[in-house]
């Protein structure tokens, strides 16, 4: 009777305990989720394709940093004026993160 008894506590605690991993997993995971969301939220440009860029931002590009190539391209509406944030990947390989006006005039990141 006792074997019975251990048994079954054994087989309920090792239930309980993988129900409880199971629902701390789902929790992390909702978590990732909601920061991205809400980084994405604060950030208010939209992707773009990099053909869509200004002909005056794709030629500074070209002018101030050689070699390099946009990644990533994206446009939000700013004081009535559009501005554009670029992803980089410089010569070297290295990633840069860049804002501009339609003109091609760089902006302090700061002040995006």
């Amino acid at each position: 009777m006792k074997k019975v008894c251990l048994t079954i506590f054994a087989a309920s605690a090792m239930l309980f305990s993988a129900q409880n991993l199971t629902a701390q997993e789902v929790a992390q995971t909702q978590v990732e989720v909601e920061e991205t969301e809400v980084q994405r939220a604060q950030d208010d440009f939209t992707q773009i394709e990099v053909q869509e860029l200004p002909a005056a931002v794709q030629e500074a590009v070209e002018r101030d940093y050689a070699g390099a190539t946009i990644a990533e391209a994206y446009v939000k509406e700013h004081e009535g004026a559009q501005k554009f944030k670029l992803k980089l990947t410089t010569a070297n390989g290295e990633e840069q993160e860049l804002y501009a006006d339609a003109e091609g005039n760089w902006i302090d990141k700061d002040k995006k």
